[in-house]
């Protein structure tokens, strides 16, 4: 029994149990990605989206410039990734709306990881939970060996 506990604590260390955390190192490399995006007029605040409204396969890269994590881009300019700011919530009240963001990544596996930004829109005065304008853009993203 000892020796079960150890060979635990051992491959605790060793492993962590925050497999789905995303770090820049994680990220470093070409990767094959799919995104897939949703969206709804008027949904309940626990309804599906229903199938994609577009789907789009691609290539992206990250390397670790000067110690800051990049995507790197054949057209335009590096793009500075600040993962802090990728796992987040944020809300926004205007005259006319209310807007909620939902901002997610998280390791599925060592080579496969995924990210999911959910955009919800609802008008100032809408005291329902009807959503007037919800939007989900799915992105999972294989490591290229």
């Amino acid at each position: 029994m000892k020796k079960l506990v150890i060979i635990c604590l051992v491959s605790l260390a060793l492993f962590g149990c925050g497999e789905d955390k995303i770090t820049k190192e994680f990220l470093v490399g070409d990767w094959r990605c799919k995104d897939n995006q949703y969206q709804r007029h008027n949904v309940g605040a626990n309804e599906d989206l229903g199938d994609p409204v577009s789907s789009i396969e691609d290539t992206t890269t990250f390397r670790i410039i000067n110690n800051e994590l990049y995507q790197i881009s054949k057209k335009t300019e590096n793009t500075l990734i600040d993962l802090s700011k990728i796992d987040s919530t944020e809300d926004e009240v205007s005259d006319t709306y209310k807007t909620h963001i939902v901002n997610i990544i998280k390791a599925i596996d060592k080579d496969t990881f995924k990210t999911v930004l959910i955009t919800e829109i609802k008008d100032i005065n809408n005291d329902t939970n009807i959503i007037n304008f919800r939007t989900k853009l799915e992105t999972v993203c294989t490591r290229i060996k």
